[in-house]
């Protein structure tokens, strides 16, 4: 490669990257919008999640479910599940 060919492909590099350069910090004012609204938007998730959370604090439980008839009369019909090991001791053994 030429020493002329070499200067002139160092130069477009330099342009480019200058160009880019540019562009990024002419962006920068829309960042600072950016950043307005997403803060603008979780302000607005967390002032409903403390809303909830309120609703849900309000709520109160009571125990009279657990001592009604039907309650009383319910039949667990689950299966006991008994744990095993997972896998083989040696798995390139083979199958007896």
């Amino acid at each position: 490669m030429n020493s002329k060919l070499q200067n002139a492909l160092i130069i477009l590099g330099i342009v480019a990257i200058a160009g880019i350069g540019y562009y990024l910090y002419t962006q920068k004012s829309n960042v600072s919008l950016n950043n307005t609204l997403v803060n603008n938007q979780a302000a607005a998730e967390t002032a409903e999640f403390l809303q909830r959370l309120n609703d849900l604090k309000v709520i109160t439980l009571d125990g009279v479910i657990f001592t009604d008839e039907r309650f009383m009369t319910l039949v667990d019909t689950s299966d006991i599940v008994i744990p095993v090991p997972v896998g083989r001791e040696n798995p390139f053994a083979t199958h007896n």
